[in-house]
């Protein structure tokens, strides 16, 4: 009967325990819940009231579109920008890249580095307008701005003809005093 009574209680002290510690767990979820949704309404006030937000964007699709606008676009928006019609435009880049062996960089075509080139000569820009305009770096756009110009003169002979400075009569008098600039 003893043993009896010792087993009874040992069972019921078992099972008080059993009952407890489930009563902790409930009590630790129903802690870490509260403090796991305090911690997400700070995190939503902070990033509602404190953190910058701006749209992500895709710097290579506007530059695709800014630059499909300008070479397949209507014809006035080429001249306009780059102070040539279409048809010129792919010409020019076709002759410099087969005559003159300009060649497309890992990230910029021939046609955008023609439209860096000519950009800058029609408008008197600075390089950090074309890089603000077309999304690229200063060096980039010096970079293919150089390679165009170094093609260009490569092809120079062929295409542009310069003519010789005969200075004559009175007008001698008016620029006697850029002879050294003239005769170099």
């Amino acid at each position: 009967m003893a043993s009896d009574d010792l087993d009874n209680f040992f069972t019921r002290l078992s099972r008080k325990r059993a009952r407890d510690e489930e009563e902790n767990i409930n009590h630790i979820t129903i802690i870490l819940g509260m403090i796991a949704s305090v911690i997400a309404m700070v995190g939503t006030w902070y990033n509602k009231n404190y953190l910058v937000k701006e749209l992500s964007r895709d710097w290579d699709e506007e530059r695709r579109c800014y630059l499909n606008g300008l070479y397949n676009g209507k014809e006035v928006d080429c001249i306009e920008q780059l102070r040539v019609s279409k048809r010129a435009f792919k010409s020019l880049c076709i002759i410099l890249h087969k005559k003159g062996g300009l060649a497309r960089t890992r990230n910029v075509c021939i046609e955008e580095s023609m439209a860096f080139f000519l950009n800058i000569l029609a408008h008197n820009l600075k390089y950090g307008i074309i890089d603000f305009d077309f999304y690229r770096s200063k060096e980039t756009v010096s970079r293919q701005f150089n390679s165009v110009l170094h093609v260009m003169m490569r092809i120079n002979p062929e295409y542009l003809k310069l003519q010789s400075c005969v200075i004559s009569g009175s007008e001698i008098e008016k620029w006697k005093w850029f002879q050294v600039i003239l005769y170099i």
